[in-house]
């Protein structure tokens, strides 16, 4: 079975495209079925996962990613975030008599976050970045206002 990867700008041009198309993907396995049909009109060899999709998405910005979990009995833990595999960090707190309490733990470039207890990852949402209106439809220099 023959396939390639495409570079990282060829996908980047590919997910602009698809967001920029649907401007809401309710789960990441539909992002990744539309990216591979925009993939396989410039090379029908080309192959992505949807691992290596999402982070794409996440750690250059090129969408908003809404993500959707359930908690586990499990106690969370200090170690790589479960989207993106950045290190998580502590969150603190003062209570009134001086002494910090654990939070939980954030992940330092994506919205993940968890509580005492263990959060997981069940649905991603892929939303368009920035403006939803796209710059051809803009007409002049007060377009989104409304005049009486």
């Amino acid at each position: 079975m023959v396939y390639r990867i495409p570079s990282p700008k060829v996908l980047e041009d590919s997910i602009r495209r698809v967001i920029r198309e649907h401007q809401s993907i309710p789960s990441q396995r539909r992002f990744t079925e539309l990216v591979l049909e925009d993939l396989k009109k410039k090379n029908p060899e080309y192959r992505v996962g949807e691992v290596r999709l999402r982070r794409m998405a996440l750690l250059r910005n090129l969408a908003r990613v809404t993500i959707q979990y359930r908690e586990t009995r499990d106690m969370s833990r200090k170690g790589r975030c479960p989207v993106c595999s950045s290190p998580t960090e502590e969150l603190h707190n003062m209570t009134l008599e001086d002494r910090t309490v654990e939070l939980g733990f954030k992940c330092t470039k994506c919205p993940y976050w968890t509580g005492p207890r263990k959060r997981v990852p069940v649905r991603y949402i892929f939303t368009m970045q920035g403006d939803i209106v796209p710059p051809s439809k803009k007409k002049g220099r007060y377009a989104q206002w409304k005049f009486a």
